[in-house]
């Protein structure tokens, strides 16, 4: 995965803080894209599905999320996954967090849930 990593950064799309490529956060077989616009956002996408059918990796778009952090969704831009359409959502699950679009809260029921669910004897 340090392959695609590489690809986003050098394709020059996507998030960057300075000059540090932040687009891309990546555990396992789980990847977040950060943009700042749909049309970098696309151009990240692009680049994953190029990879992916290099490596034969599929990327799944029903069990993929779009959404906007800063500012009203823009429901009215497209953005596609291979040939699918992605739908905006309000909430982003993301490694276990919860992150709800468009007031910076992280939902922490779940971590709360598993801690006060787990028990020492």
């Amino acid at each position: 995965m340090d392959d695609l990593i590489d690809d986003l950064r050098k394709c020059g799309y996507g998030l960057y803080i300075g000059s540090v490529f932040a687009g891309a956060l990546l555990y396992a077989d789980d990847i977040a894209l950060l943009a700042c616009s749909c049309f970098d956002l696309q151009k990240l996408i692009n680049v994953c599905i190029a990879y992916g059918i290099q490596w034969d990796i599929s990327f799944n778009p029903v069990k993929s999320q779009i959404a906007c952090f800063g500012g009203k969704s823009p429901d009215c831009e497209i953005v596609y996954i291979g040939s699918t359409q992605a739908s905006w959502c309000n909430c982003i699950k993301y490694l276990g967090c919860h992150f709800k679009c468009n007031r910076g809260e992280v939902d922490p029921s779940y971590f709360l849930g598993r801690f006060y669910g787990v028990t020492t004897l």
